[in-house]
């Protein structure tokens, strides 16, 4: 396990299912929904440990562990799959989390982050599992921090700066990591 949470931008070269399309996110989704932590951890803790499954067994663990309130679990395991395996799912939860703290910088760049990797899986179609999970939350959150940020209780400019520079790159080591290509420029 303490590989797999170390297992920056896949170092440990574990396969990848490249073309996993829709339904496949689907399967994916659906059994780790009827798992319990401990079987996320026997199944985290397989032989040949596919990509797609190690990064969302951490956020399906970090839900676990939300669900029993021990929040700062939660935090360490979505924090694990969006900064190691780019997990737009966990992504979202961060920028929630840091929405609910009011620190609107960290929410915006979590949140844009999500986006656009959201949007790299599923090419806008808004019947892909990851749009409909995430298309409401992320609406209203976008809509209460541009409000903020004409607020200026943030500033939404040098973080709207800094993510154009940020998420071309992002998207190159997600399209890497995940074995894509340059789909899309």
């Amino acid at each position: 396990m303490e590989a797999l949470e170390k297992n920056k931008y896949n170092n440990l070269k574990m396969q990848v299912e490249a073309s996993m399309d829709k339904a496949g996110y689907e399967s994916m989704f659906s059994q780790f929904a009827s798992l319990n932590k401990e079987q996320i951890l026997d199944r985290m803790a397989s032989d040949n440990l596919e990509l797609h499954v190690a990064s969302y067994g951490f956020y399906y663990l970090a839900n676990q562990y939300a669900s029993e309130g021990k929040i700062d679990s939660a935090l360490i395991y979505h924090q694990i799959a969006a900064d190691q395996y780019i997990n737009p799912q966990s992504l979202l939860k961060l920028s929630e989390f840091y929405f609910r703290k009011k620190d609107y910088t960290k929410s915006y760049e979590y949140l844009h982050q999500s986006l656009e990797v959201t949007v790299e899986i599923t090419d806008n179609n808004r019947i892909h599992p990851l749009t409909k999970n995430s298309k409401n939350k992320a609406q209203h959150m976008l809509e209460e921090m541009n409000s903020a940020g004409a607020r200026k209780e943030f500033d939404i400019v040098a973080v709207r700066k800094k993510l154009k520079a940020e998420l071309p790159v992002l998207l190159l080591k997600y399209r890497e990591i995940y074995n894509l290509g340059q789909r899309k420029q």
